[in-house]
């Protein structure tokens, strides 16, 4: 179980056709009026899990301790809320396959010929991160529930505002002349930072930006992991369905 819970951790920090090229990265940006536009609205319309959506090959380390580990994965994503995810060592074995929606979390341990199987919530209560966050880990922006309008006052061109998602405090930073988020990070107790999320080499796909770079820290697992988005397609229209392995055992999570 403790090789499906490193690739669990890799997971929760995850999640016209285009692909992602070299050369439009660091002065991407969108015009941003945030005095006469909803910051809101604008960082909303700008998410990339708007629209199926399709990462053909993202490229993963993790550094825990003195150890690094380096994978590369698939990511598929059908609207509303279904992920299907392949991850795959250097040598392009398939470590494990891993299906969440709504109300469904599925995890294929193709090594050990295991199969997992229970309720998204378990997520939460095993690692203190909801699935209904796994797109602000993809860069982006899940408002909570509250009518109050966020302070659109920026101060040298970056705006800090909280939010509490089912329960959980998140931060954002936003670069007010991208609109687009840049740092996320979430409190823990004694109000520690445990996680802090960092997006960068934005790349400009119509009208919305992608961040190509993914940095995580978990500092109560003292855990750094690096992700670059390959190649990318979006909107994207495939489907998504999951094939349990023949004779694995079943393992419930609870």
């Amino acid at each position: 179980m403790r090789k499906i819970g490193s690739i669990l951790f890799i997971f929760i920090f995850l999640t016209g056709c285009s692909v992602l090229k070299k050369g439009n990265k660091s002065n991407a940006e969108i015009s941003v009026d945030l005095e006469k536009n909803s910051l809101e609205d604008k960082l909303e319309k700008q998410n990339l899990t708007n629209k199926s959506f399709f990462i053909q090959k993202a490229d993963i380390e993790v550094y825990t301790d003195n150890e690094k580990q380096s994978f590369s994965a698939s990511i598929k994503f059908v609207v509303p809320d279904t992920f299907l995810i392949s991850l795959r060592s250097k040598s392009g074995i398939e470590a494990a396959r891993i299906f969440i929606s709504k109300d469904t979390l599925l995890i294929n341990d193709r090594i050990n010929r295991k199969l997992y199987y229970g309720k998204p919530e378990y997520l939460s209560g095993r690692y203190g991160f909801s699935a209904s966050l796994l797109p602000v880990i993809l860069g982006d922006f899940i408002k909570d529930n509250k009518e109050e309008k966020v302070n659109t006052n920026c101060l040298e061109g970056k705006l800090d505002f909280d939010q509490f998602i089912k329960g959980i405090k998140i931060r954002y930073t936003v670069d007010c002349k991208r609109g687009k988020i840049i740092l996320v990070t979430q409190e823990g107790s004694l109000k520690a930072i445990d996680n802090k999320v960092r997006y960068s080499d934005f790349i400009r796909q119509g009208d919305i930006l992608i961040p190509a770079k993914i940095q995580i820290n978990n500092t109560e697992s003292m855990t750094n992991i690096n992700i670059r988005f390959k190649k990318i397609e979006s909107p994207w229209k495939g489907s998504i369905g999951f094939i349990p392995g023949n004779k694995y055992e079943l393992i419930e999570l609870r």
